[in-house]
């Protein structure tokens, strides 16, 4: 594509990126452009928390945006453009995940990992108060990189990029109540996997 400057994007409104989208949709270069700086990121980091791996995730951003701009005559202005987005992430993910027959290591940044500590500091759980922060890091690590991939996405989704249940239907294909089951089951196994570590006995002593 020629190198045209973006458009002006208005900060952090779905509104607008539904109108830069149908740009898109048109071919408009540099409305594309401009949806590229505005999420680029959140893209990267989402593949970067499912492989942990910068080169791959890079690769990987490349290729949902690029699948954005081939496919952009298909698109129907039919819900939120992060749903849209993260829909082609998930089936870039998906068939990487199939090429390489095996799940990528799961990497959770010092947000997410204090999110994921108040989202299990509840009743019998209490990470904050345990010694050995890194040591507990790990453990969440391994947690994480133990769910099934579906869950993982949808716990990512939720925790990491803040989209709605709703959003997340979309995404990830699948119906909203298929959506809070998986996500209850990630819950499910990551407290009955750190349990042992952070229950109500260790944290006391």
């Amino acid at each position: 594509m020629a190198d045209k400057p973006s458009i002006q994007r208005d900060k952090d409104d779905p509104a607008h990126d539904l109108v830069l989208m149908r740009r898109v949709h048109d071919g408009d270069e540099s409305a594309f452009r401009t949806l590229y700086e505005a999420h680029r990121v959140h893209v990267l980091n989402f593949f970067h928390g499912l492989c942990r791996n910068h080169s791959i995730s890079n690769d990987l951003t490349q290729e949902t945006f690029l699948r954005i701009w081939k496919f952009r005559e298909r698109y129907a202005a039919t819900g939120a453009f992060k749903s849209y987005l993260f829909g082609f992430a998930r089936n870039v993910w998906l068939e990487q995940c199939r090429r390489r027959r095996k799940q990528f290591q799961v990497e959770l940044s010092a947000t997410g990992a204090r999110d994921l500590e108040r989202l299990l500091s509840s009743g019998a759980y209490a990470p904050d108060h345990v010694a050995g922060r890194s040591e507990m890091e790990e453990h969440l690590l391994g947690a994480l990189d133990r769910l099934p991939d579906e869950q993982r996405m949808v716990f990512m989704l939720r925790h990491q990029r803040g989209l709605s249940t709703k959003d997340i239907a979309v995404a990830l294909q699948c119906p909203v109540n298929t959506v809070r089951s998986r996500y209850l089951l990630a819950l499910k196994k990551l407290r009955a996997t750190l349990s042992p570590q952070y229950g109500r006995k260790e944290v006391e002593r």
